[in-house]
C-alpha cells in the first residue's frame, strides 16, 4: 500500500478511536465536544464541444460526512476532524484526474486506487483527516503537536509566506488543508510575538522550518519571515491594515541551494464593503512558475468577488480566479439560502478551464449543495 495511503487510514483510526475513547462527561476543568455536517452536491457537467445532445452532458455527486471532536482542559487542548466523501460519476473522475496530475495531497485515501477503463458508473470512497492535534498552553508560550491549520494567510487566496498550508480549491470556497507539524507561538504582548513552525519529514534536510516575528506599528499589522524549505531559503513579509478600506500584502524571496537565480512571489489586495455589497480583489505574481506553485504556475493572477447580503437568510456571490498567463481560471455564480437553523441550501453555477486536468475539471458546471450542521 501507498505510504500516504497508510496514513490516512491510520488518521482514520486514530480519529475514530478519539471519538470513541472521548469522556461521557464534563467537570469545571475540561469540557469536549463533537460536532459536523452532512452534505450533498449533485451537479450536471457540460463540456462546452457546441452540440447540446444528451450524450454530451455528464452527472456527478458527492456526498460527505464530516466530524470534529474538540477536548479542553485548564492548559491543554486537542482536536480531531476529517471527513468521509463517497463520489460518482463525474466527480468521481475528477478526484481521479486531480490524483494523476499531481495536485492532490498524497495522504488522501482513494477507494479504488484508479479509475477502472471500462464504461460501468464510476464510484470512489475518499478520505480526508484535517486536523489531528495537541496544544499545551504555558504561562509564556503554547507548543502545537500534530496536523494543524498554521494561519499565517491575509488574504483569500495567496500567501507567499506560507510555507505549510495547501488550498483547496476543489469545492465552493477556498479551504486551507493543515500540515504535520510543531508550532511554538511566544506572545510579546498582545499584539505582537514570535512564532517557530516546523513540519520535519523522513529525511529532516527535507523538511520546513520557519520563524516569524510580528507586531503592530502604526496601525499596521506586519509580520517578517525566515525560512528553511527543501534545498532553499526564503524570506519574507507581509502587512494588513484598515485605511477605509482593508489591505494586505505578502512577498517571499525564495533563494536555492544550487546557486541559481531567486524567485520571488507576492500577492496584494484589498476588500471593502458598501451598503448590502461586500467587495475583495487580490493580485498574484509567481516568479517561481510551477515548481513554485504548481496550483498557480503563471506568473500573473487575479481574484475578484462580489458577495449581495439581500438579507440575512439570502446572499448572492460571484468570484472569478484567472490566469492571466494562460488565461484560464473560473467562474463562479453562487445563491445561498440558509432555510432553516444549521441547515443551508446553495444552487450554483461555475465555468471551468483548469490546465493539467482535461475534460474532469473544464466547461460549465450546475448543481446544489445541501449541507446540515450538528
Amino acid at each position: 500500500m501507498h505510504r500516504g495511503k497508510i496514513t490516512a487510514v491510520l488518521g482514520a483510526a486514530a480519529l475514530a478511536a478519539v471519538i470513541v475513547t472521548a469522556p461521557a462527561g464534563a467537570d469545571d476543568a475540561s469540557s469536549w465536544s463533537l460536532g459536523g455536517s452532512v452534505a450533498a452536491q449533485p451537479y450536471a457537467v457540460y463540456p462546452g464541444s457546441g452540440s447540446l445532445e444528451s450524450s454530451d452532458f455528464s452527472y456527478g455527486s458527492t456526498t460527505t460526512l464530516a466530524l470534529a471532536l474538540r477536548a479542553q482542559g485548564e492548559r491543554a487542548r486537542a482536536e480531531a476532524s476529517g471527513e468521509t466523501a463517497v463520489l460518482t460519476g463525474a466527480s468521481a473522475l475528477a478526484a481521479w484526474a486531480e490524483q494523476a496530475s499531481g495536485l492532490a495531497r498524497p495522504d488522501e485515501l482513494l477507494v479504488p486506487a484508479s479509475a477502472p477503463g471500462g464504461s460501468d458508473p464510476q464510484t470512489l470512497v475518499a478520505f480526508r483527516l484535517r486536523t489531528l492535534y495537541v496544544k499545551l498552553d504555558l504561562d509564556w508560550a503554547s507548543l502545537t503537536a500534530g496536523r494543524q491549520v498554521i494561519n499565517y494567510n491575509r488574504g483569500v487566496l495567496w500567501c507567499p509566506t506560507d510555507l505549510f498550508n495547501e488550498l483547496d480549491l476543489t469545492g465552493l470556497s477556498p479551504v486551507r488543508l493543515g500540515s504535520d507539524a510543531l508550532r511554538l507561538a511566544v506572545p510579546f504582548d498582545a499584539t505582537a510575538g514570535l512564532d517557530l513552525a516546523a513540519a520535519p519529514v523522513t529525511a529532516p534536510a527535507d523538511g520546513r522550518y520557519s520563524a516569524r516575528l510580528s507586531g503592530l506599528v502604526a496601525g499596521i499589522d506586519g509580520a517578517l519571515t525566515s525560512a528553511r524549505a527543501g534545498k532553499g531559503w526564503m524570506f519574507g513579509a507581509d502587512f494588513k491594515a484598515d485605511v477605509e478600506i482593508g489591505i494586505y500584502g505578502d512577498a517571499a524571496y525564495t533563494l536555492p541551494d544550487s546557486g541559481q537565480a531567486g524567485a520571488l512571489q507576492a500577492a496584494a489586495g484589498a476588500d471593502w464593503s458598501i451598503g448590502d455589497f461586500v467587495m475583495a480583489a487580490e493580485y498574484y505574481y509567481n516568479g517561481g512558475g510551477a515548481d513554485a506553485d504548481p496550483l498557480f504556475p503563471g506568473s500573473h493572477n487575479l481574484y475578484a468577488s462580489l458577495a449581495w447580503n439581500a438579507t440575512e437568510l439570502f446572499s448572492l456571490t460571484g468570484t472569478v480566479i484567472w490566469d492571466v498567463s494562460g488565461r484560464s481560471g473560473t467562474v463562479l455564480l453562487l445563491a445561498s439560502l440558509s432555510a432553516a437553523q444549521n441547515a443551508t441550501f446553495q444552487a450554483y453555477l461555475e465555468a471551468d478551464d483548469v490546465p493539467g486536468l482535461g475534460a474532469a475539471r473544464a466547461g460549465l458546471q450546475a448543481g446544489l449543495n445541501i449541507e446540515v450542521k450538528f
